[in-house]
């Protein structure tokens, strides 16, 4: 007895599919999984973990649009104190696309890691008694920590700059001359001799 083929397909196939990015995001089956698990009334505990693992997969799934990544940087303390930078800087930036939201992400990384940081070297620095002692050891780790505050400020500030510069409005402009000198964040030199008269 032969097996019988139901389906044919070629290698090209496979990998055109296996490079599609949307076959690993499965949002809508997750969603209307979720939605049928939600509007029944009672639920067996198979179907409750079921559910629970559904929101913890959408929540990552979408978590560039709602900030729990950011906001999962620090311990669960801190939760929420992130998620809300997050949300400010979002805000106050007027954050909408995927470029724009990965970078005020960035920048509540970068900031968080300063703090943290700082408050790292400020304990080591100063003892509770409000004395100051040091040996190597402690010279050393406050040396990685001063590099590590100086690279979070230098990206911080890199990420701000690029979000400010993404949210500034294009313009365009119209020149009409001979000789123009059009720039943006450049040093143009000049040489302004004038032409001798023949």
């Amino acid at each position: 007895m032969s097996e019988e083929i139901k389906n044919v397909i070629t290698t090209e196939q496979v990998i055109k599919n296996f490079k599609n990015p949307d076959l690993f995001i499965g949002d809508e089956y997750k969603a209307k999984e979720y939605k049928n698990l939600h509007n029944l009334s009672v639920l067996t505990p198979v179907q409750e973990d079921r559910k629970k693992k559904i929101i913890d997969e959408m929540s990552i799934l979408y978590g560039l649009e709602n900030g729990i990544w950011a906001a999962n940087i620090g311990r669960e303390k801190y939760y929420s104190g992130l998620a809300m930078i997050r949300a400010n800087i979002v805000k106050d930036f007027g954050c909408k696309t995927s470029l724009e939201l990965m970078l005020a992400d960035r920048i509540v990384a970068h900031y968080w890691r300063a703090m943290r940081n700082d408050s790292v070297i400020n304990m080591l620095t100063e003892e509770k008694d409000g004395g100051y002692s040091f040996n190597q050891q402690k010279i050393n780790i406050l040396k990685e920590l001063h590099r590590g505050v100086e690279l979070a400020d230098r990206q911080l500030n890199t990420d701000i700059i690029l979000l400010k510069e993404l949210k500034q409005p294009q313009f365009n402009i119209n020149v009409n001359t001979k000789n123009a000198f059009i720039s943006q964040n450049q040093q143009i030199n000049v040489d302004n001799k004038t032409n001798e008269a023949k």
